[in-house]
């Protein structure tokens, strides 16, 4: 199927992006306030205890909503910069809560645990069935689960640690453009490790499309590394000469600096984008001695409230299966 992707919101190349600021935004003073009347007050609660049930934050509103509509109908993504340098606890106590009026936080673990610290715990991917986050080296290009990610950066790295953010209508145009055949590919079934976080009772291989053409929109779901991984079970048939062709080219465009948009995330500053139509990747690091002072970032996971509605096999995934609970908009569309 062909459509017209350059007329999606979400089509952009690094140079339209640098050139809008429309998805640049500033925590307003009164929502910071806001906040820290609300984070100051939680007599010791923390994630997932904390609720909006008895906290009325109407400029986090707001602003949440803001976003919104730049994520789901606009780029894809946004930039939230101002939040102060609290301690680590408030500061993700406050997140939490900006986080809560986007969406339903989201499971990222077999565990069903919903919020992540993303730092290196010095594990070894090679030996331990660990998650790339959970290391300093290179994340690839990929996307998360939910229907938006979001990630605070409280530290730095010493070096490194770039982030990254690609279009998928726009990747997806220009294999079409390029090659129809290897566009054809990426929207048959791939095999995916679930790196031991999948559904209860499922194989702990998924096996679904890379993009999916749906509701007039190309749906990605990219993680060439555990379609990598994936080749360790003997029952996952080897990746054919296309398919590595097909993820070959994906690869090249989003390395492609007219695809990709890069940025150094800066303490205070939050990052909010569409999983379905945008991958991101980060730069390997290198990291301080002190404990405190190394790189840190917090990431959740959300489900939008009547959000966008999803092929219905997405259902069978640890990345997305869980919005299906959230409300009766995942039917699938025929």
């Amino acid at each position: 199927m062909q459509l017209n992707l350059k007329n999606d919101p979400a089509y952009w190349k690094a140079a339209d992006l640098a050139d809008r600021e429309d998805w640049r935004l500033d925590l307003s003073s009164s929502a910071i306030d806001e906040l820290e009347a609300a984070v100051t007050n939680m007599g010791g609660k923390t994630p997932p205890d904390i609720t909006l049930d008895s906290t009325a934050l109407p400029h986090c509103k707001a602003q949440m909503a803001e976003i919104r509509e730049l994520v789901e109908h606009g780029p894809g993504l946004a930039l939230l910069s101002g939040l102060p340098d609290w301690s680590p606890e408030i500061m993700i106590n406050a997140f939490w809560l900006l986080g809560l009026h986007l969406g339903a936080p989201h499971p990222q673990d077999a565990a069903g645990k919903l919020i992540h610290d993303v730092r290196d715990t010095g594990a070894d991917i090679a030996k331990d069935n660990v998650r790339i986050y959970q290391t300093n080296l290179e994340q690839e290009f990929h996307n998360d689960g939910g229907d938006v990610f979001m990630l605070l950066c409280r530290r730095q790295a010493k070096l490194g640690g770039r982030s990254r953010i690609a279009s998928v209508p726009a990747l997806f145009a220009e294999i079409q453009r390029r090659r129809p055949d290897l566009a054809e590919i990426l929207t048959q079934p791939f095999h995916f490790d679930a790196r031991g976080q999948e559904l209860p009772g499922r194989p702990p291989v998924q096996k679904i499309p890379v993009v999916t053409l749906h509701d007039g929109r190309p749906y990605a779901i990219q993680k060439r590394a555990y379609i990598g991984f994936a080749q360790r079970f003997d029952d996952v048939p080897r990746l054919t000469d296309a398919q590595t062709e097909a993820l070959d080219l994906l690869d090249e465009l989003c390395a492609d600096p007219e695809f990709q948009y890069s940025y150094h995330m800066e303490p205070g500053q939050i990052v909010i984008a569409l999983n379905h139509v945008t991958l991101h990747a980060r730069d390997s690091y290198e990291d301080f001695e002190a404990l405190d002072d190394r790189r840190h970032m917090v990431r959740l996971w959300l489900g939008l409230p009547d959000g966008p509605p999803l092929p219905d096999y997405y259902r069978d995934t640890r990345e997305f299966g869980a919005l299906f609970d959230i409300t009766e908009r995942r039917a699938p569309i025929s």
